[in-house]
């Protein structure tokens, strides 16, 4: 069968076209919301063949084992819609493959977390382009005939109502406010002994939930209209990312990273705001931090781009959310020819940013001090499609839905003149929005406030 493209009805919101495909294997939402330069939205279901691997150390080299499943289905004919992805791989990557990559010692142990590796080959979606207002259904040549009709049937059918997603228990962290002032001020100690100049420090968040996660996804997109967001509903897990970061996107032989460092909450008051964008631009520290990340991903990029192509584009950008402010600077290079952009990725994974500098010693006293796993959380999320293409968010902003729990993260780079207090604070006010997302509902239950303590922030997180 030749490429398959059919016109859909364009009044469809992205996260409509989700609702409906939701009950197929594995169905995803990529999306960039109506944010500047962000121009697509895809969604797909029912991969053909899927790789999970849920332990770090089992020998296979998850990289090369997606690189031929790609390179086995990829069509001879290029894909006739002018559109990044062309069918492929979507999926999620989580921080423990670093395991697999460098030698960090032995990585924390599972605790009903999602897989460290989840991805699926997808021979049909729907793309969503903001620019030309256009809807389409795509399948390419993989595909019979008879399974394009099956995909058409199944788009047709109303949707089942979502069941609302509310929270069973109250939210905690794994990592009581002492712990992590006693982290912080290890990492301090680290950074005076010279083995490192930054470290970033996270923290979980966890609470009972019931109902379903595209329900919550589907009220937060709205409000945060985040850039790189996304919803992957696993066979086991759901993955909710709102980040507003970029990892590694690459478009034919062009690289670009997108690292972000330097955050200020937004102002109750346009004054107020103000002034804490005025702060944020004139912090040396916040400055120096987000230097100290683009040079690391400079020397990452460096491993697989053309020599004398890296250029720093932008730096120190501010960028305002609907939560926060933030430093966001821009690395470009092109990629060599005897590269592909799979290889590149292991190449800068995990996200210099999520790690700190210098990238191996961070993720060791990383791995030190954190109690628990950070799983999809900055690993990274997105697609590398048939075409050689790649565009991956960097997970920080995300939940991770299972086994009744939901689970999201928070953290935050230490450097040598940081406040663990306020690192400790930026660390609650950058996922705010998360606490008050999985609270509202329990707070509009008459049981829940019934029954509800009204203790401070850090009993609470």
């Amino acid at each position: 069968m030749p490429w398959k493209i059919v016109d859909l009805p364009r009044s469809t919101a992205s996260v409509d076209w989700l609702q409906r495909i939701r009950h197929l294997p594995r169905a995803f939402l990529l999306q960039s919301g109506t944010a500047p330069g962000q121009r697509y939205d895809i969604l797909g279901a029912d991969p053909n063949s899927t790789l999970t691997l849920n332990d770090d150390g089992d020998g296979t080299d998850p990289f090369a084992a997606i690189e031929a499943m790609v390179e086995a289905r990829r069509p001879q004919e290029p894909c006739p819609l002018e559109s990044p992805f062309a069918g492929g791989m979507v999926g999620s990557f989580g921080y423990e493959l670093a395991h697999g990559i460098e030698q960090l010692g032995t990585p924390l142990e599972r605790d009903a977390d999602a897989p460290v590796l989840d991805v699926g080959l997808y021979d049909w979606f729907i793309l969503i382009d903001h620019e030309r207002h256009s809807t389409q259904l795509v399948a390419t040549p993989n595909l019979t005939e008879l399974e394009f009709e099956r995909v058409r049937s199944e788009l047709t059918r109303d949707p089942p109502p979502l069941q609302p997603f509310r929270t069973t228990t109250e939210i905690r962290s794994v990592f009581s406010e002492d712990q992590y002032f006693s982290a912080a001020n290890r990492i301090l100690d680290y950074i005076k002994a010279g083995d490192c100049y930054q470290v970033n420090l996270t923290q979980r968040f966890e609470a009972g939930f019931s109902g379903d996660p595209v329900s919550l996804y589907s009220t937060v997109s709205a409000e945060q209209n985040a850039p790189f967001s996304a919803c992957l509903l696993g066979a086991q897990h759901q993955i909710l990312s709102f980040s507003p970061e970029r990892l590694l996107r690459v478009n034919g032989s062009r690289v670009l990273t997108q690292p972000i460092k330097g955050t200020r909450p937004r102002g109750r008051t346009e004054a107020e705001d103000r002034a804490l964008i005025g702060e944020l631009l004139a912090s040396e520290k916040d400055r120096a931090e987000n230097l100290m990340i683009v040079d690391l991903l400079r020397n990452d990029l460096g491993r697989c781009c053309v020599t004398g192509s890296i250029q720093v584009e932008r730096l120190f950008e501010l960028q305002s959310f609907r939560n926060v402010h933030h430093l966001v600077s821009a690395v470009t290079g092109e990629l060599r020819p005897d590269v592909t952009a799979l290889a590149l990725l292991r190449s800068c994974f995990p996200g210099g940013s999520v790690t700190g500098a210098p990238k191996i010693r961070a993720m060791e006293i990383i791995r030190e001090l954190e109690p628990v796993r950070r799983g999809p959380y900055c690993g990274a999320i997105g697609y590398y499609s048939y075409s050689g293409d790649l565009d991956m968010n960097l997970p920080i902003r995300t939940l991770v839905c299972g086994n009744n729990q939901v689970r999201y993260w928070g953290g935050g780079g230490i450097v040598a003149d940081s406040d663990p207090a306020l690192e400790y604070e930026e660390s609650l006010a950058k996922v705010d929005f998360i606490r008050a997302a999985l609270e509202q509902p329990r707070q509009s239950s008459p049981a829940a406030r019934r029954s509800r303590q009204p203790p401070g922030i850090a009993e609470t997180l």
